[in-house]
């Protein structure tokens, strides 16, 4: 993972609502990540944004943590 960086990740829940996570993980993991903590059922794509974990929204997240930024 790049230490500077936190993906972003769009997951779609299966009532068709679209939720924004965030995923301090490398790019390979970030979906599997996400979707392992969404809900069961629900589609993911990795968008090409990234974060920087200065931003308020993510400056306490932890190597390897995943959190929904928007329902």
């Amino acid at each position: 993972m790049d230490a500077d960086s936190i993906r972003l990740v769009r997951v779609t829940t299966p009532d068709q609502s679209d939720q924004l996570w965030a995923a301090a993980t490398s790019r390979e993991d970030a979906v599997d990540r996400v979707l392992s903590a969404a809900a069961k059922g629900s589609n993911a794509g990795l968008m090409d944004s990234l974060l920087k974990p200065r931003q308020e929204a993510v400056r306490t997240m932890a190597i390897g943590e995943v959190r929904m930024l928007s329902k």
